[in-house]
């Protein structure tokens, strides 16, 4: 029985942080409002279409470039809102630098 109790814990707590991000989509934020939630959330996946609008793109965008984690840094990039480009931070690899 403890067995069964601890394997079931074990499964949701490796879960939880899977899906703790939030999902938005900016075509229906103001550049105001998709920063006001990455500076309240830290992160968020983003999900625009792209500039031919063929596209739905997505990719996780974080607050500061802190929220990006080891072996990656944050660049600034703009996406579209529905007022407009909003500029944001995404988390890029270090090994961009060096091959």
């Amino acid at each position: 029985m403890w067995k069964a109790a601890f394997f079931i814990m074990m499964n949701i707590g490796l879960a939880a942080p899977a899906m703790a991000i939030e999902r938005y989509d900016t075509r229906s934020h103001s550049c105001e409002d998709v920063q006001a939630l990455l500076a309240r959330d830290k992160q968020a996946i983003l999900r625009f279409t792209s500039r031919d609008g063929r596209t739905t793109m997505y990719d996780r965008y974080v607050a500061t470039s802190a929220q990006c984690g080891p072996g990656l840094y944050g660049v600034r990039v703009t996406i579209p809102a529905s007022n407009g480009m909003c500029q944001v931070v995404s988390c890029r690899s270090l090994s961009e630098f060096a091959p």
